[in-house]
This record gives structure tokens, sequence and C-alpha cells, in this order.
């Protein structure tokens, strides 16, 4: 059994087989973004870290933000719901519903050395 197999079964229970089916079910991209690894090597083996459930293959950058939005220092509990919302947030803005047209500020971080300087050119 070499290195791959071996960590494979004893992280993920799972068979180099089995990895391989999901990853061609995925047609090898991420499952999120729909993106090849950048770095050129595997995707990540995602798993639930609740319940253990391997869930797919994601890219490093995916892996690491369900990571973070999954850590209970970050959201506790409906995790999946509040998802849903922040989709629901990003593609429909209460805000635009509320006024009826949409409005546009500075499109970047606020208070940097751009941000000023826009506010300059733009009083």
């Amino acid at each position: 059994m070499d290195a791959r197999e071996r960590r494979l079964d004893r992280n993920f229970n799972l068979t180099v087989q089995m990895w391989d089916d999901i990853d061609r079910h995925q047609g090898h991209v991420c499952f999120i973004c729909g993106q090849k690894q950048k770095s050129g090597i595997r995707l990540a083996t995602d798993h639930s870290h609740a319940s253990g459930l391997v869930r797919g293959l994601l890219c490093a950058s995916c892996n690491r933000i369900l990571g973070k939005i999954e850590d209970p220092r970050f959201w506790s509990k409906q995790t999946v719901e509040k998802l849903l919302r922040a989709a629901e947030y990003l593609s429909n803005p209460p805000a635009v519903q509320a006024l009826g047209k949409e409005v546009f500020c500075y499109p970047g971080k606020l208070g940097t050395k751009a941000h000023r300087k826009w506010l300059k050119k733009n009083k």
C-alpha cells in the first residue's frame, strides 16, 4: 500500500478507486467553483468535521472557505440555511428592493489609500 492509499484509507475510509469515482463524477473539477486545482495537484477530499461524512472534492480555495464557514466560532448552527440566505442576499440585495434602485459607492475596501483618492476625485 502506497502513501496515498494509506492516507485515503486512514483519514477518509476511502480506497483510491472510490476517490477516483468521486473525481470522475465531478468531472475532475471542484464541485463549488467548477475549476481544476490551480496548483495542478489533486483536489482536496472534503468531509464534515461534525459527522465525518465524506462530501466530495474541492479546490484548496473552496475547501478553506467552507472550512471557515463551518467553523463553530463562525456559524455554530444552521450552516446550510445561512448559506442559502447568503446566496439570496447576494443575488437579490434587500437594499435594492427597499430603494427600488441600485445605489453604488466605492468598489473596494473603505479606508484605504485608494479609497481616499477616490473620495477626493469624486467630491
